[in-house]
Protein backbone atom coordinates (compact mmCIF):
# COMPACT_ATOMS: atom_id res chain seq x y z
CA UNK A 1 0.00 0.00 0.00
CA UNK A 2 1.37 3.00 -1.19
CA UNK A 3 1.42 6.60 1.01
CA UNK A 4 -0.78 8.34 -1.15
CA UNK A 5 -3.43 5.50 -0.72
CA UNK A 6 -2.97 4.99 3.61
CA UNK A 7 -3.24 8.99 3.37
CA UNK A 8 -6.20 9.13 1.60
CA UNK A 9 -7.90 6.77 3.53
CA UNK A 10 -10.90 7.69 6.28
CA UNK A 11 -9.99 8.33 10.03
CA UNK A 12 -12.29 5.47 11.98
CA UNK A 13 -15.89 6.79 13.45
CA UNK A 14 -16.19 6.80 16.78
CA UNK A 15 -19.15 5.75 18.29
CA UNK A 16 -21.24 7.11 20.93
CA UNK A 17 -22.78 5.37 23.58
CA UNK A 18 -25.99 7.29 22.89
CA UNK A 19 -25.72 5.94 19.62
CA UNK A 20 -26.86 2.56 20.70
CA UNK A 21 -30.60 1.48 21.08
CA UNK A 22 -32.07 2.56 23.85
CA UNK A 23 -33.02 -1.23 24.78
CA UNK A 24 -28.91 -2.13 24.31
CA UNK A 25 -28.01 1.04 26.74
CA UNK A 26 -30.08 0.03 29.34
CA UNK A 27 -28.77 -2.97 29.35
CA UNK A 28 -25.43 -2.43 29.42
CA UNK A 29 -25.89 0.15 32.37
CA UNK A 30 -28.09 -2.37 34.24
CA UNK A 31 -25.04 -4.57 34.68
CA UNK A 32 -23.08 -1.65 36.77
CA UNK A 33 -22.69 -1.39 40.09
CA UNK A 34 -24.88 0.82 42.05
CA UNK A 35 -21.36 1.57 43.81
CA UNK A 36 -20.46 3.41 40.66
CA UNK A 37 -23.94 5.42 40.27
CA UNK A 38 -22.53 8.56 41.69
CA UNK A 39 -20.00 9.20 39.40
CA UNK A 40 -21.95 8.20 35.89
CA UNK A 41 -24.01 10.46 37.53
CA UNK A 42 -21.84 12.93 36.76
CA UNK A 43 -20.95 12.07 33.08
CA UNK A 44 -24.54 13.62 31.74
CA UNK A 45 -27.99 14.65 32.49
CA UNK A 46 -28.96 11.87 30.31
CA UNK A 47 -26.82 9.54 32.22
CA UNK A 48 -28.26 10.63 35.38
CA UNK A 49 -31.57 10.23 34.34
CA UNK A 50 -31.45 6.90 33.38
CA UNK A 51 -29.61 5.74 36.25
CA UNK A 52 -32.48 7.30 38.36
CA UNK A 53 -35.62 5.45 35.80
CA UNK A 54 -37.64 2.98 36.73
CA UNK A 55 -36.91 1.44 33.33
CA UNK A 56 -33.03 0.72 35.08
CA UNK A 57 -34.64 -0.44 37.92
CA UNK A 58 -37.26 -3.24 36.38
CA UNK A 59 -34.07 -4.08 33.80
CA UNK A 60 -32.17 -5.00 37.02
CA UNK A 61 -34.26 -7.14 38.37
CA UNK A 62 -34.99 -9.24 35.22
CA UNK A 63 -31.05 -9.83 34.58
CA UNK A 64 -30.80 -10.90 38.41
CA UNK A 65 -28.54 -7.44 39.35
CA UNK A 66 -30.17 -6.34 42.07
CA UNK A 67 -27.85 -5.68 45.03
CA UNK A 68 -28.81 -5.75 48.88
CA UNK A 69 -28.72 -2.26 50.68
CA UNK A 70 -29.19 -1.16 54.01
CA UNK A 71 -31.16 1.61 55.56
CA UNK A 72 -31.34 1.97 59.03
CA UNK A 73 -33.86 4.52 61.45
CA UNK A 74 -31.78 6.08 63.56
CA UNK A 75 -32.97 8.34 66.98
CA UNK A 76 -30.34 11.19 67.12
CA UNK A 77 -29.93 13.82 70.25
CA UNK A 78 -30.25 16.64 67.67
CA UNK A 79 -33.55 15.36 66.35
CA UNK A 80 -37.02 15.82 67.77
CA UNK A 81 -38.19 12.71 65.43
CA UNK A 82 -36.80 9.59 64.23
CA UNK A 83 -34.64 9.79 60.82
CA UNK A 84 -33.60 7.04 57.83
CA UNK A 85 -30.88 6.76 56.14
CA UNK A 86 -29.49 4.37 53.67
CA UNK A 87 -25.57 2.90 54.11
CA UNK A 88 -24.21 3.75 51.17
CA UNK A 89 -21.88 0.99 49.18
CA UNK A 90 -17.94 0.72 48.97
CA UNK A 91 -15.59 0.38 51.16
CA UNK A 92 -15.98 4.73 52.82
CA UNK A 93 -19.05 3.67 54.09
CA UNK A 94 -21.55 6.50 54.77
CA UNK A 95 -24.97 6.69 55.83
CA UNK A 96 -26.67 8.83 53.36
CA UNK A 97 -29.66 10.61 55.08
CA UNK A 98 -33.23 10.28 53.53
CA UNK A 99 -35.95 12.58 52.91
CA UNK A 100 -38.14 13.59 56.01
CA UNK A 101 -41.14 11.18 56.58
CA UNK A 102 -43.68 13.72 54.82
CA UNK A 103 -46.61 12.97 57.40
CA UNK A 104 -47.47 14.78 60.64
CA UNK A 105 -46.54 12.08 62.76
CA UNK A 106 -44.06 9.24 62.33
CA UNK A 107 -45.01 5.87 64.63
CA UNK A 108 -43.47 5.23 67.54
CA UNK A 109 -41.85 1.53 67.34
CA UNK A 110 -43.67 0.66 64.59
CA UNK A 111 -43.02 -3.02 63.29
CA UNK A 112 -40.82 -3.04 60.41
CA UNK A 113 -41.14 -5.99 57.42
CA UNK A 114 -38.93 -5.44 53.62
CA UNK A 115 -39.53 -7.16 50.60
CA UNK A 116 -37.88 -6.46 46.96
CA UNK A 117 -37.13 -2.64 47.14
CA UNK A 118 -39.86 -1.50 49.85
CA UNK A 119 -39.86 -1.17 53.76
CA UNK A 120 -43.20 -0.69 55.23
CA UNK A 121 -44.17 0.84 58.54
CA UNK A 122 -47.28 -0.98 60.53
CA UNK A 123 -49.21 0.05 63.45
CA UNK A 124 -46.78 1.19 66.19
CA UNK A 125 -47.86 4.43 68.84
CA UNK A 126 -48.76 7.86 67.92
CA UNK A 127 -49.28 10.32 70.67
CA UNK A 128 -49.11 7.07 72.98
CA UNK A 129 -51.63 5.25 71.11
CA UNK A 130 -51.71 1.92 69.06
CA UNK A 131 -51.92 2.98 65.19
CA UNK A 132 -53.99 0.96 62.36
CA UNK A 133 -51.63 3.45 60.20
CA UNK A 134 -49.22 1.90 57.66
CA UNK A 135 -46.83 3.30 55.80
CA UNK A 136 -44.22 1.64 53.15
CA UNK A 137 -40.73 3.56 51.72
CA UNK A 138 -39.84 2.58 48.55
CA UNK A 139 -36.21 2.78 48.18
CA UNK A 140 -35.51 2.95 44.43
CA UNK A 141 -37.00 6.45 44.38
CA UNK A 142 -36.66 7.40 48.38
CA UNK A 143 -40.49 8.05 48.46
CA UNK A 144 -42.97 7.44 51.28
CA UNK A 145 -46.79 6.92 50.37
CA UNK A 146 -49.71 5.43 52.99
CA UNK A 147 -51.46 2.68 52.42
CA UNK A 148 -55.09 1.59 53.73
CA UNK A 149 -55.16 1.35 57.33
CA UNK A 150 -55.48 -2.38 59.28
CA UNK A 151 -58.82 -3.36 60.79
CA UNK A 152 -57.49 -3.03 64.05
CA UNK A 153 -54.88 -1.08 65.97
CA UNK A 154 -51.40 -2.67 66.66
CA UNK A 155 -48.61 -1.48 68.72
CA UNK A 156 -45.24 -1.78 69.23
CA UNK A 157 -45.59 -5.78 69.25
CA UNK A 158 -47.17 -7.01 66.63
CA UNK A 159 -45.27 -10.00 64.30
CA UNK A 160 -45.42 -9.32 60.27
CA UNK A 161 -44.03 -10.95 57.08
CA UNK A 162 -44.42 -11.19 53.75
CA UNK A 163 -45.36 -15.04 51.90
CA UNK A 164 -46.11 -15.08 48.64
CA UNK A 165 -46.51 -11.54 48.05
CA UNK A 166 -48.44 -10.48 51.03
CA UNK A 167 -47.79 -8.66 53.83
CA UNK A 168 -49.07 -10.52 57.18
CA UNK A 169 -50.03 -9.11 60.15
CA UNK A 170 -50.45 -10.81 63.94
CA UNK A 171 -50.28 -9.88 67.97
CA UNK A 172 -50.55 -7.04 69.72
CA UNK A 173 -54.51 -7.00 70.14
CA UNK A 174 -56.82 -8.52 71.01
CA UNK A 175 -58.25 -9.96 67.88
CA UNK A 176 -56.87 -12.34 65.20
CA UNK A 177 -54.25 -11.18 62.35
CA UNK A 178 -55.20 -9.63 59.30
CA UNK A 179 -53.18 -10.12 55.92
CA UNK A 180 -53.00 -6.96 53.41
CA UNK A 181 -52.76 -8.11 49.45
CA UNK A 182 -50.63 -5.08 47.65
CA UNK A 183 -52.87 -6.01 44.64
CA UNK A 184 -56.03 -5.25 45.89
CA UNK A 185 -55.06 -2.94 48.40
CA UNK A 186 -57.25 -4.78 50.88
CA UNK A 187 -56.83 -5.59 54.66
CA UNK A 188 -58.93 -8.74 55.33
CA UNK A 189 -59.05 -11.37 58.51
CA UNK A 190 -57.43 -14.09 58.10
CA UNK A 191 -57.01 -17.39 60.28
CA UNK A 192 -54.33 -19.80 57.59
CA UNK A 193 -51.06 -18.66 57.02
CA UNK A 194 -49.66 -21.22 54.55
CA UNK A 195 -50.42 -24.90 53.67
CA UNK A 196 -53.38 -25.26 56.44
CA UNK A 197 -51.36 -23.91 59.40
CA UNK A 198 -53.31 -21.78 61.18
CA UNK A 199 -52.83 -19.09 63.20
CA UNK A 200 -55.23 -18.36 66.89
CA UNK A 201 -54.73 -15.68 68.81
CA UNK A 202 -51.03 -15.31 70.06
CA UNK A 203 -51.80 -11.82 72.01
CA UNK A 204 -49.44 -9.75 73.12
CA UNK A 205 -45.41 -10.81 71.97
CA UNK A 206 -43.89 -7.99 74.29
CA UNK A 207 -40.75 -8.21 72.37
CA UNK A 208 -39.52 -7.89 68.87
CA UNK A 209 -40.91 -10.97 66.65
CA UNK A 210 -41.08 -12.12 63.16
CA UNK A 211 -41.82 -14.91 60.87
CA UNK A 212 -39.22 -17.72 59.59
CA UNK A 213 -41.86 -18.60 57.18
CA UNK A 214 -40.03 -21.52 55.45
CA UNK A 215 -40.01 -23.20 58.64
CA UNK A 216 -43.29 -22.09 59.54
CA UNK A 217 -42.25 -20.58 63.09
CA UNK A 218 -41.95 -17.34 64.73
CA UNK A 219 -38.73 -15.90 65.96
CA UNK A 220 -38.39 -13.81 68.96
CA UNK A 221 -35.49 -11.62 70.78
CA UNK A 222 -35.26 -10.40 74.20
CA UNK A 223 -32.83 -8.97 75.80
CA UNK A 224 -29.66 -8.34 76.84
CA UNK A 225 -28.50 -10.52 74.53
CA UNK A 226 -26.82 -13.98 75.59
CA UNK A 227 -26.63 -17.67 74.33
CA UNK A 228 -30.50 -17.80 75.01
CA UNK A 229 -31.67 -14.46 73.37
CA UNK A 230 -33.89 -16.05 70.31
CA UNK A 231 -36.39 -18.05 70.49
CA UNK A 232 -39.28 -19.73 68.50
CA UNK A 233 -42.79 -21.42 68.65
CA UNK A 234 -44.63 -23.14 66.09
CA UNK A 235 -47.26 -21.78 64.25
CA UNK A 236 -50.74 -23.25 64.75
CA UNK A 237 -49.95 -24.81 67.61
CA UNK A 238 -49.95 -23.59 71.74
CA UNK A 239 -47.73 -20.68 72.41
CA UNK A 240 -44.54 -22.75 74.02
CA UNK A 241 -41.51 -20.53 73.24
CA UNK A 242 -38.41 -22.93 72.89
CA UNK A 243 -35.02 -21.76 72.83
CA UNK A 244 -32.88 -21.57 69.20
CA UNK A 245 -29.93 -23.83 70.10
CA UNK A 246 -26.53 -23.61 68.63
CA UNK A 247 -25.60 -19.93 69.09
CA UNK A 248 -23.53 -20.23 72.85
CA UNK A 249 -20.89 -17.83 72.07
CA UNK A 250 -21.54 -17.47 68.74
CA UNK A 251 -22.49 -13.63 68.39
CA UNK A 252 -20.49 -10.40 70.20
CA UNK A 253 -22.40 -9.35 73.59
CA UNK A 254 -23.63 -5.80 72.81
CA UNK A 255 -25.47 -3.96 76.05
CA UNK A 256 -29.02 -4.62 74.22
CA UNK A 257 -30.75 -6.53 70.96
CA UNK A 258 -32.83 -3.96 69.08
CA UNK A 259 -34.18 -5.85 66.40
CA UNK A 260 -34.48 -8.86 64.32
CA UNK A 261 -36.23 -8.92 60.75
CA UNK A 262 -36.71 -12.12 58.20
CA UNK A 263 -36.54 -10.52 54.58
CA UNK A 264 -39.13 -11.84 52.12
CA UNK A 265 -40.46 -14.21 54.62
CA UNK A 266 -37.44 -16.49 54.06
CA UNK A 267 -35.54 -19.20 56.24
CA UNK A 268 -33.05 -16.43 57.51
CA UNK A 269 -32.89 -13.98 60.16
CA UNK A 270 -31.40 -10.93 60.45
CA UNK A 271 -30.17 -9.25 63.98
CA UNK A 272 -28.99 -5.50 64.72
CA UNK A 273 -27.95 -3.69 67.57
CA UNK A 274 -25.99 -0.95 68.20
CA UNK A 275 -22.64 -1.59 70.55
CA UNK A 276 -20.75 1.66 72.31
CA UNK A 277 -16.97 1.92 72.37
CA UNK A 278 -15.68 3.70 75.69
CA UNK A 279 -12.83 6.00 76.30
CA UNK A 280 -9.85 4.67 78.47
CA UNK A 281 -11.83 5.53 81.52
CA UNK A 282 -14.74 3.48 80.54
CA UNK A 283 -16.83 6.31 81.73
CA UNK A 284 -17.57 8.30 78.20
CA UNK A 285 -18.62 6.43 75.01
CA UNK A 286 -16.10 7.58 71.61
CA UNK A 287 -17.32 5.46 69.29
CA UNK A 288 -21.01 4.10 68.08
CA UNK A 289 -20.83 0.75 66.49
CA UNK A 290 -23.78 -0.43 64.39
CA UNK A 291 -23.67 -4.25 63.86
CA UNK A 292 -25.39 -6.59 62.23
CA UNK A 293 -25.72 -10.51 61.95
CA UNK A 294 -27.40 -12.75 59.73
CA UNK A 295 -28.56 -16.34 61.41
CA UNK A 296 -30.07 -18.94 59.28
CA UNK A 297 -32.47 -21.91 60.83
CA UNK A 298 -32.59 -25.93 60.65
CA UNK A 299 -35.21 -27.72 61.80
CA UNK A 300 -33.91 -31.08 63.71
CA UNK A 301 -36.81 -32.51 65.14
CA UNK A 302 -40.71 -31.44 66.06
CA UNK A 303 -39.12 -29.65 69.51
CA UNK A 304 -35.68 -28.29 68.03
CA UNK A 305 -34.89 -25.34 65.86
CA UNK A 306 -30.87 -25.25 65.63
CA UNK A 307 -29.60 -21.62 64.46
CA UNK A 308 -26.39 -20.96 62.40
CA UNK A 309 -24.27 -17.84 62.34
CA UNK A 310 -23.52 -16.93 59.06
CA UNK A 311 -21.92 -13.69 58.85
CA UNK A 312 -21.44 -11.14 62.16
CA UNK A 313 -19.64 -7.82 61.82
CA UNK A 314 -19.94 -4.11 62.29
CA UNK A 315 -21.65 -2.47 59.37
CA UNK A 316 -20.64 1.20 60.29
CA UNK A 317 -18.83 3.30 62.68
CA UNK A 318 -19.34 6.33 64.37
CA UNK A 319 -17.49 8.91 66.30
CA UNK A 320 -19.88 10.43 69.25
CA UNK A 321 -19.21 13.74 67.83
CA UNK A 322 -20.41 13.36 64.72
CA UNK A 323 -23.80 12.61 66.67
CA UNK A 324 -24.37 14.94 69.42
CA UNK A 325 -24.62 12.31 71.93
CA UNK A 326 -25.34 8.52 72.06
CA UNK A 327 -28.06 7.07 69.54
CA UNK A 328 -31.06 4.82 69.29
CA UNK A 329 -31.50 2.03 66.59
CA UNK A 330 -34.68 1.89 66.35
CA UNK A 331 -35.36 0.01 62.89
CA UNK A 332 -33.32 -1.78 60.13
CA UNK A 333 -34.04 -3.68 56.58
CA UNK A 334 -32.73 -4.87 53.62
CA UNK A 335 -33.82 -3.88 50.26
CA UNK A 336 -32.76 -5.38 47.05
CA UNK A 337 -32.41 -2.43 44.45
Amino acid sequence: MTEEMKSSESPPTLTSFWSLPNDVALNILARISRIHHPSLSLVSKRFRSILSSRDLHVTRALMSKTEKHIYLCLKLRRQTNPCWFALTQGPDQKLKPLPWFPFRHHPDSPTVVSTSSEIYLIGGLVNKKKSRRVFVLDCHFHQWRRLPRMRVPRGRHAAAGFIDGRVYVLGDCESSGEVYDPKTKTWEPYMSIQNGVVIEDLGFFGTNTCFIAEEKILCRAVKPLGSDFLSWCNLGEEKVWREVKGLEGMLPEPPAFVSVASPDGGRRLGVWWVSYQKEDDLVLVSEIEIWCAEISFQRRSREEVYGVVEWSRSLHTMKRSETGGLISLLAAAIVMR
